[in-house]
């Protein structure tokens, strides 16, 4: 079986996957492009977030998308929106995710924002701006609802967090999940419930048709006038003329907007201006640590994968889905052919 590792981890990748099958070919993709053997035959590419620094070496990964014996890819990114997906699974490739490896950083980003609002970071560093000694009056978390509309791996990692800061937290979810962490859960029925009780809404659900639109003029109008929402999931989830104009009249107390309808955010978009808002060019799950855990989920799926075994987060179908994706869904915005300065 001939398979092709690529990103910055690609020696420690083989000698891993070597002792687990000896029998494996294992060709590596560095970051100039350069493909140490023969593509001929390849059945398995392990496409990293690190590849996708090097515009040479996201090139070749793409062209090898195009290997007629390919069975699997591993993707970078949670996200599989992108027709390039749909193109390998209507071949009959396998394709799995990378969902789950961001839980972490993001749960850390929403509560560096949920710190923002409540200890009123930007009002004191306006006062330092100002040279200006005023006692600011901030919040306190202990008591607070956070409310989390996706409860899934980074809903739980954001749940773990805000227990530890004394905060009551209710989930929103399809299914019905046994988590000590949930003060409660509501259904998709039960959403604007969840926002009423809120001090805090946090958008991590997938998107899907479902999901397109879902916090609308009438759910922005449920949150009470001091909450703030926090959006990690996708920009399509949110009617954005509708939050620009609950924002414009403060019927929020603000937002944290990691992902937009367009990215990048148009110059003449009203939310880079709106005082209510913070923007962040969708990096919040980008850590130095992400490449290691997509190798590991990697090497866990190629055992599993060897021995003719269930695989860890395959997508059965294209999905408008995904936690996120980083730089791996502007990978996945390229069509195979182009140049990564095209896309």
């Amino acid at each position: 079986m001939k398979i092709c590792v690529t990103g910055d981890r690609v020696a420690s990748l083989r000698e891993a996957a070597l002792r687990m099958a000896p029998e494996l070919e294992v060709l590596t993709l560095g970051g100039d492009g350069a493909l140490d053997g023969d593509p001929a035959g390849l059945e398995v590419l392990y496409f990293s977030l690190g590849v996708t620094k090097y515009p040479a070496a996201t090139q070749r990964v793409l062209e090898l998308f195009h290997a007629p014996g390919l069975r699997w890819v591993q993707s970078p990114g949670a996200g599989v929106d992108h027709p390039i997906w749909q193109t390998l699974l209507d071949r009959g490739v396998r394709l799995t995710n990378a969902s789950g490896i961001h839980a972490e950083p993001i749960a850390q980003y929403i509560f560096t924002y949920v710190l923002f609002w409540e200890r009123e970071v930007a009002r004191h560093l306006e006062q330092q701006r100002r040279r200006h000694w005023e006692i600011v009056s901030c919040g306190d978390l202990v008591g607070r609802t956070l409310g989390i509309v996706g409860y899934g791996g980074i809903g739980r990692a954001t749940a773990r967090v805000a227990k530890a800061f004394g905060m009551r937290v209710v989930g929103c979810r399809r299914t019905r999940v046994d988590d000590p962490l949930l003060d409660r859960q509501v259904g998709p029925d039960g959403l604007h419930a969840l926002l009423a009780e809120s001090d805090y809404v946090v958008l991590c659900m997938p998107y899907s048709d479902e999901t397109r639109g879902m916090i609308g003029r009438a759910e922005l109008e449920a949150m009470q006038e001091h909450a703030v929402l926090v959006n990690v999931a996708r920009g399509g989830v949110v009617d954005e003329p509708a939050l620009v104009e609950a924002l414009r009249a403060g019927r929020i107390r603000g937002a944290t907007l990691d992902v937009v309808a367009e990215e990048p955010l148009p110059p003449d978009s009203p939310l880079w201006t709106l005082e209510r808002c913070v923007i962040t060019p969708h990096d919040a799950g980008y850590s130095p640590r992400g490449d290691e855990r997509l190798g590991e989920l990697f090497l866990d799926n190629l055992g599993r994968y060897v021995r003719g075994e269930p695989l860890r987060n395959e997508i059965a179908s294209r999905g408008l889905s995904g936690d996120r994706g980083g730089p791996a869904r502007r990978a996945a915005e390229l069509p195979p052919g182009e140049a990564p300065g095209e896309a």
